[in-house]
C-alpha cells in the first residue's frame, strides 16, 4: 500500500495527544497534519536558531503515527542519534534539527509495532 499525503490529510489521522519538548523546556502541541519545523517565520513551528535551516524538516501524520522529513537541511536532522532523511517517530524519541533538541511525546500512545512481536508491522511506503 502506497500512502500520499497532502494538504487535505484527514484530522483523524493526526495521532492524538502529542507534542514536542524543545529543549527540554517549551512544549508544541502537534495537532495538524502537517507540521513545518524551520527558522522562517511562515513554518508552523519556528526555531529562531542560526543552526536550524529557514525549513528544515516537515512532520506529516500518516496512518496514526507522524513521520518526519528532513528537507535537506544545512545542518541534518537526527532522530536518537542517527541521521535521517525520513522516518516514524515515536514516543521518547530525541531529535536533533542541527543541534536543537527536540522530544516527541504523546500522552496514552499506541503500542510500537516495531516492538511487539505479536502485532503485525505497520509498513509506511513513502515517496
Amino acid at each position: 500500500m502506497r500512502y500520499h499525503l497532502g494538504v487535505d490529510e484527514e484530522i483523524d489521522n493526526i495521532p492524538p495527544n502529542a507534542f514536542f519538548v524543545i529543549e527540554g523546556g517549551k512544549i508544541y502541541p502537534l495537532v495538524k497534519a502537517v507540521i513545518n519545523i524551520g527558522r522562517l517565520l511562515d513554518n508552523h513551528l519556528v526555531i529562531d536558531d542560526p543552526r536550524v535551516s529557514r525549513s528544515h524538516a516537515q512532520l506529516r501524520a500518516v496512518q496514526g503515527h507522524f513521520v518526519l522529513f528532513d528537507l535537506n537541511s544545512t545542518g541534518g536532522t537526527f532522530v536518537n542519534g542517527h541521521r535521517i532523511s525520513k522516518t516514524i517517530i515515536y514516543p521518547n524519541d530525541t531529535i536533533s534539527l542541527g543541534g536543537v533538541t527536540l522530544t516527541f511525546n504523546q500522552d496514552d500512545p499506541p503500542p510500537r509495532p516495531d516492538l511487539a512481536q505479536s502485532t503485525p508491522h505497520l509498513k509506511i511506503i513513502l515517496e
